[in-house]
């Protein structure tokens, strides 16, 4: 009878780890949701899948906010270092109050810096880090 509980028990150790936390703190999701303020988002790390997921963006705040997400590799600390040529794919100008949903395809796993795009925004630290796991 010990035995059969060791291996059970050696088993669900196994699963949780291959299936569950992935060292950010939280388990791939395919459906974020996020809160932006005035100017941070919450949370401000994501892991999701490769491949599709869907985002629930609600503005908190009292300016107008987005979510882009910059190509994998490339990190920013400064506005000044922004284009839109950087960017993979964005959810624009959530005004305040609102909530807006998308749908984004990302196919390649890494780690990717999303920002608040609009001016002022990403050097008052608005910034977050995605990442898609295989």
């Amino acid at each position: 009878m010990k035995l059969r509980t060791v291996i059970l028990a050696t088993a669900l150790l196994l699963v949780t780890t291959a299936c569950g936390d992935d060292g950010n703190g939280a388990a791939p999701t395919k459906d974020l949701k996020i809160t932006a303020e005035d100017f941070k988002f919450g949370p401000a790390n994501w892991t999701v899948p490769a491949g599709e997921f869907n985002l629930t963006f609600t503005n908190g705040g009292m300016v107008e906010h987005e979510w882009a997400i910059l190509n994998k590799g490339v990190h920013i600390t400064s506005e000044d270092e922004f284009s839109e040529e950087i960017v993979l794919t964005e959810l624009e100008k959530v005004p305040p109050g609102g909530t807006e949903t998308a749908t984004f395809t990302i196919d390649e796993p890494g780690e990717y810096q999303v920002i608040c795009a609009l001016d002022g925004h990403l050097n008052a630290g608005m910034t977050g880090t995605l990442t898609v796991v295989g």
